[in-house]
């Protein structure tokens, strides 16, 4: 959707989002807060702050504390906390159309609904709140500061921040960071210069063609390897010394230094320390656990933890006795008095028994009892000894006697676990025990299965076994993706239970238990739905894809689509989950989403026939697929295209209304002015026409708003929405932002619909009917008529 309203873009924080690169031009409600639009207006009104600051301050302190603030991750937006569209305040005319619920619900990036009689007492308690924040944003960074000092260790995944580390860095590390294959930011507002001025919506939910989160500040957290393409260290895996100072280093490769380094921290058994480039260790007698994790940052504030794998350092005092024990089935390492409980009826263990002796370390003979009995170790030197019911006695003798013999004694109990869950399906039948002798699988575990079938209907059934009475299934619940339900009290007298599965995710069935122990346990099944097809039935009940687009030769590029998919039910599918794009065989994602479900692509074509493939498949597995070709030729032509501009809500009828012939390389808003010029009317703007920097303010002409009046009906929808309405504009030769009500401006559309991006970003095509649109409640008393909609 595309709006288009003006305001002084003066207030900043939490207060306005501008989604200048998806084109929307609204106010904010007033619960939202005032206007926040570009660096530029952010400027001018910190220029007054900090000239008086500079006096109490001193110019290097504040200048310094100005570095710090401005580093930092950008403010909070309340459009990017709800990850919403800016535009998503405009629906087609039949949603709007009086639905108070509808409109109480939208936000837009341009339009501030608040009370103008208000406004003066609002930009003073702002500017007093952005002082306040202004003065806190120094102690703030310090306390992160000491925050990432403190917690040098903190690994958080975020697959958001993935595509913003390889962007930030040249020569890219995408090679290394997982791709997002939730796609990124949107074309949402932005503090990075370049990337906040435009007309209008973003979503903060969208996968925008970069993926670049536009304020930063995002974590994630690198695997070994990839870790190993920023920085090396010294550390050897199974290294044996004799001298507890284990001297280290850790060393940045290039593609490191491209980062800022925040901290280095080394981790031993356990227990994590600041570390430096150049540091040694103390290490404990016999193995030691070490691993080093280095943070980054990027220039957009994106935090980047690299960790090493752990390594395992062996340190044997001069003429003692080493013995380690580990269990030969888990890898987990056995101490001296440990108590053991195992299902198996053998168990396996590796003995490494090492003295140093004048700097030399070499093997030492050891011998191992179980239940006294002498036990030797197969070809391959593991130990595998076989238990009897009951606790079994472990002894592990290393060395010739005397103060240099390590022992370690412990004790293995072999329990026999009968008790075990059944679930029996048309797919499969699996027994699930901790006792592996009578079980599949052991609790607390996950199974993945495929179910391929006409219909999404399934039956499936869970018993368990009784040993001592105690044993029972407690509860069994499905998740999908409308939630968690409780499904136990649906067993039928034979113990299935019948789910309806769909195909948009898998549905969990978690079985929770009570063992013979009286112990809980649970087990999950995870089923995902493949529909097989009957060609009839899928025609019938296909995924409905609308474009506007058709097999047409176009002038202009990027070329935008708006698509949107619904099922046969008509609801709205998602892109990404339920449907995708490609270009010429690439996958693309799409740059901004709309509230009806619209989602507009970014589609950078080559010169001559490109083709342009929608796949799509909705939750019950049905699928549709479209394919378009679109022919890109550079060389503009002619386009005919309707003009309207028109002031309805205040009674000035319609202000422009003609068909013209102009090059197809023009966008929207070089139409719009042009013609506006033409009809002796001047604009207040940002920006440039044949960019996302374009912003409409104001149209000015002399006695532009003489004769206004608003309905008695108006009057009533403006004070029920909470909106003080002016008698009178603020100057009686222009018309735009906030002159009657918080919440007027302009609008605009392109074929009866709001586009999402900017129109200094549209170019115009043949046949195109551009409306200018005059609104006092950001939208919700202008409607559009859908039965001329561009998917028609």
């Amino acid at each position: 959707m595309h709006t288009h309203h003006l305001d002084g873009h003066k207030e900043v924080k939490n207060r306005f989002v501008s989604d200048f690169a998806t084109g929307t031009n609204l106010l904010l409600s007033k619960k939202q807060g005032n206007f926040m639009n570009r660096p530029g207006s952010r400027n001018r009104k910190n220029k007054k702050k900090i000239r008086g600051a500079l006096a109490g301050a001193g110019i290097v302190a504040l200048v310094l504390a100005l570095m710090i603030s401005f580093g930092k991750t950008a403010p909070e937006n309340p459009m990017d906390r709800n990850r919403a569209d800016a535009s998503r305040m405009y629906l087609l005319s039949s949603t709007l159309d009086m639905d108070m619920d509808q409109l109480a619900n939208i936000e837009n990036a341009n339009i501030n609904a608040g009370d103008s009689a208000n406004q003066a007492e609002q930009e003073e308690q702002q500017q007093e709140e952005e002082k306040q924040e202004q003065n806190q944003d120094t102690p703030q960074q310090e306390q992160q500061q000491n925050q990432d000092t403190q917690n040098p260790d903190q690994n958080i995944s975020d697959p958001n921040i993935q595509n913003a580390v390889a962007a930030d860095i040249p020569g890219s590390l995408m090679n290394l960071i997982q791709k997002n294959q939730s796609g990124g930011s949107g074309n949402g507002s932005s503090d990075q210069p370049g990337d906040d001025q435009g007309n209008g919506s973003g979503d903060g939910t969208t996968g925008g063609n970069s993926g670049i989160p536009s304020d930063g500040g995002q974590q994630t957290t690198l695997n070994p390897s990839q870790s190993a393409a920023l920085f090396t260290t010294s550390l050897k895996d199974g290294d044996e010394v004799t001298d507890p100072e284990y001297p280290f280093t850790v060393d940045l490769t290039e593609k490191g230094k491209q980062l800022t380094l925040v901290s280095m921290t080394v981790n031993l058994n356990g227990s994590g320390r600041i570390c430096r480039s150049r540091d040694s260790l103390t290490l404990k007698e016999g193995a030691n656990s070490v691993y080093v994790t280095v943070r980054f940052r990027d220039s957009k504030y994106n935090q980047i933890d690299a960790s090493t794998k752990i390594y395992t350092i062996y340190y044997y005092p001069e003429n003692e006795v080493e013995l380690v024990v580990r269990n030969a089935r888990t890898g987990e390492y056995i101490n001296d008095q440990d108590a053991l409980t195992v299902m198996q009826d053998s168990f396996w263990i590796e003995v490494r028994a090492r003295k140093a002796s004048g700097g030399v370390i070499n093997d030492v003979a050891a011998r191992v009892r179980l239940n006294n009995k002498i036990q030797k170790a197969d070809s391959d030197g593991i130990y595998r000894m076989g238990l009897t019911l009951g606790n079994n006695q472990l002894k592990v003798t290393a060395g010739e006697g005397g103060n240099t013999q390590k022992t370690l004694s412990c004790t293995v109990n072999y329990k026999i676990d009968n008790f075990m869950i059944s679930f029996e399906s048309s797919i499969r039948t699996e027994k699930i025990s901790n006792n592996p002798g009578i079980g599949d699988k052991v609790f607390k575990g996950i199974t993945k299965l495929k179910y391929a079938s006409t219909s999404g209907d399934f039956s499936f059934r869970v018993r368990n076994s009784t040993v001592t009475g105690v044993e029972k299934i407690d509860k069994i619940q499905m998740t999908n993706r409308y939630g968690t339900l409780d499904i136990t009290d649906l067993a039928g007298a034979d113990g299935y239970i019948q789910i309806t599965l769909d195909a948009s995710r898998s549905t969990d069935i978690k079985v929770y238990c009570t063992d013979s122990d009286g112990e809980p346990q649970w087990y999950t099944w995870s089923v995902t739905y493949e529909r097989v097809l009957d060609p009839a039935e899928n025609q019938r009940k296909a995924p409905v894809i609308r474009a506007d687009v058709t097999n047409e030769t176009v002038n202009k590029n990027p070329f935008i689509i708006p698509i949107k998919v619904f099922d046969y039910n008509g609801n709205e599918l998602k892109a990404n989950q339920n449907f995708t794009l490609y270009l010429n065989g690439a996958y693309q994602d799409y740059h901004s989403r709309e509230t009806d479900g619209t989602y507009e692509y970014n589609l950078v074509l080559t010169e001559g026939p490109n083709t342009v493939v929608i796949k799509a498949v909705d939750n019950e597995g049905y699928t549709a697929e479209k394919t378009l070709t679109v022919t890109y030729n550079p060389v503009a032509e002619e386009a005919r295209v309707r003009v309207i501009v028109s002031g309805e809500v205040l009674g000035l009828g319609t202000m422009i209304d003609e068909t013209i012939t102009a090059k197809s390389d023009q966008t929207v808003a070089q139409i719009v002015e042009d013609r506006l010029a033409a009809h002796g009317y001047s604009t207040i703007h940002d920006g440039v026409a044949d960019a996302d920097s374009y912003f409409l303010r104001h149209v000015m002409k002399t006695g532009i708003t003489d004769g206004w009046s608003i309905s008695a009906e108006e009057r009533s929808l403006l004070e029920m929405l909470g909106y003080d309405i002016a008698e009178g504009p603020k100057n009686p030769n222009s018309l735009g932002e906030r002159d009657f009500t918080a919440g007027s401006g302009w609008m605009v559309t392109l074929n009866h619909y709001y586009i999402a991006q900017t129109m200094g970003t549209r170019p115009i095509r043949d046949g195109d009917e551009i409306h200018l649109i005059y609104t006092l409640s950001v939208g919700k008393d202008i409607g559009v008529d859908t039965s001329s909609s561009i998917y028609d």
